[in-house]
């Protein structure tokens, strides 16, 4: 992946599997930024008019169209990602149909107004609250899960009400795609429209001040795109990275928990953010477990393995996309070697290839990278634990919190120790499946970022969320208004008691003292 020196810059996609050119892209003029703005500010202002079930069906003619053209898309994935088409089909395809479908049996209920309790002191009026677009959204996504990763925060900001630019990764752009989808389902124009660009331009779509941006990718560009829209006061939700723990106790089934970690770890090559990335295995069973997990890591299909060669490259683990990426990897794994690290399987690739083998590290302290850095590869380490509170402080143990999974036949201490880890995730005797669920919000803390997405808050989250309250029109007047009085200030004080006092005696005080206002107000008026 290269950008040209030319005077208008253009980005040019490789096939990671082979290295083949794919295609070329300009990157747009600052004119055509202000003209893909002017349209996204036009197909708002339709936005703000239509319902929520009128949305909804323009999302289902998207969705119609995806269910048929579903193996196409997928392979436009494989190509430039490298994934695996299983991947490609179940990790990125099959969420974005789903989240449509999980909106259209609740986005209505999701998105209506909603009454809220009026306190007694405020005895007459009625209290709401309303869910309004909030304008044109800018969503910045990743190169690892390149149509996921951009369409879901899509779903969850237009079925909201707002119009979205989309800048997708010069790694993996997808160049066309969506438009095809979007023309190929007759779905409604200018909603949705992708910016080819590099962080060049990003800036450009950032500086037209956007009502919110959504980024997902490193924690060191989320925070420069932080840091310039904070210029601006423009509201931002990141997701960013993470080093996930998968903690397990010695009750488990065994092969079971070594099958998780093996799809965790490795799903995608390991370049998922929630990946598992640390493996913590109570110490009864460490032995067995890492003989298991390096016996079946090894029988796991790859693009070098002889059943690719045979043709069954769509359904291997897929090899890894940028070479920067790997060369992080590498670097990791060398400084850790150094400083005692073993590397129990894998470890280093063939010259030149992005394919990186399964990868096994055991013997890691805190301080080595690859323990305490985000990897974004097929590699775990795996170390012993001997009690609960020595697993939680491990777990924690990591500038992240993104998601995280225990495993325990003990139900109560699994949602225990579940509750003690500092992350917006955790699946219990499961792996990643937290994301599998539309109506589970989806976010991080600490490094991983902040914001949710998905479920009912990531419709609230692209909303802007508006109290109402409504109050007769008629010739009365607050107690609290002008003009002050010995009077009035003595009553409001005897309110304080009374008001918190609680239960019925407190309600009839306060009840009383309110009339006493109201009949003081009446009289004594500017």
């Amino acid at each position: 992946m290269s950008i040209s020196t030319e005077e208008r810059p253009v980005i040019v996609v490789n096939n990671p599997r082979t290295g083949a050119e794919l295609y070329r892209v300009e990157e747009p003029t600052p004119e055509e930024v202000d003209k893909v703005y002017e349209r996204a500010h036009a197909a708002q202002e339709k936005l703000r008019r239509m319902t929520v079930r009128q949305r909804l069906d323009e999302l289902d003619k998207i969705k119609r169209y995806m269910i048929k053209n579903r193996r196409a898309i997928a392979q436009k994935i494989t190509d430039e990602a490298g994934k695996s088409l299983f991947d490609a089909l179940s990790c990125e395809v099959f969420p974005a149909i789903d989240i449509i479908d999980y909106y259209q049996k609740h986005a209505e209920k999701m998105l209506a107004d909603q009454k809220a309790p009026t306190p007694l002191a405020l005895f007459g009026k009625k209290s709401k609250v309303v869910y309004e677009p909030m304008g044109t959204v800018l969503i910045i996504s990743p190169w690892n899960y390149p149509f996921n990763l951009s369409f879901l925060p899509f779903v969850c900001a237009f079925v909201a009400g707002n119009a979205v630019i989309q800048k997708p990764s010069k790694e993996t752009p997808l160049k066309g795609l969506l438009e095809d989808i979007m023309s190929g389902s007759g779905f409604m124009p200018d909603a949705l429209q992708i910016v080819y660009a590099s962080r060049k331009t990003a800036n450009l779509l950032i500086d037209k001040k956007p009502a919110k941006i959504f980024f997902t990718g490193s924690v060191g560009v989320g925070k420069k795109v932080m840091a310039r829209a904070a210029e601006m006061l423009v509201p931002v939700e990141l997701e960013l990275g993470g080093k996930d723990p998968m903690i397990i106790f010695d009750d488990v089934n065994i092969e079971r928990a070594v099958n998780g970690a093996l799809w965790g770890g490795f799903v995608n090559c390991g370049q998922t953010c929630t990946s598992v990335e640390r493996i913590f295995v109570q110490e009864n069973i460490y032995e067995p477990f890492l003989k298991m997990l390096k016996e079946k890591a090894a029988k796991v299909v790859t693009l070098d393995s002889p059943r690719a060669a045979e043709g069954e490259e769509s359904l291997t683990m897929g090899c890894m996309t940028p070479e920067f990426q790997i060369q992080e990897i590498e670097q990791q794994l060398e400084a850790s070697v150094k400083a005692g690290a073993k590397i129990e399987l894998g470890g280093s690739r063939k010259p030149g290839s992005h394919v990186f083998p399964l990868t096994i590290v055991t013997n890691t302290t805190r301080d080595m990278p690859i323990q305490w850095n985000e990897t974004f590869g097929p590699v775990v380490t795996v170390t012993p634990f001997k009690t609960e509170e020595e697993a939680i402080q491990m777990g924690n143990d990591s500038p992240y919190g993104l998601a995280s999974s225990v495993w325990s036949h003990d139900l109560v201490r699994a949602e225990r120790v579940a509750r003690a880890l500092v992350t917006g995730n955790v699946s219990i005797n499961n792996v990643l499946v937290t994301l599998a669920n539309p109506a589970l919000p989806f976010g991080g803390v600490r490094d991983s970022g902040f914001g949710r997405y998905k479920g009912a808050f990531g419709l609230h989250g692209f909303s802007n969320i508006k109290a109402i309250m409504v109050d007769r029109d008629s010739n009365r007047l607050e107690a609290y208004w002008y003009p002050y009085s010995k009077k009035k200030f003595a009553l409001f004080d005897q309110l304080f008691d009374a008001a918190f006092a609680g239960g019925i005696v407190g309600m009839i005080k306060t009840a009383w003292i309110g009339l006493k206002l109201e009949l003081l107000t009446r009289k004594d008026r500017l």
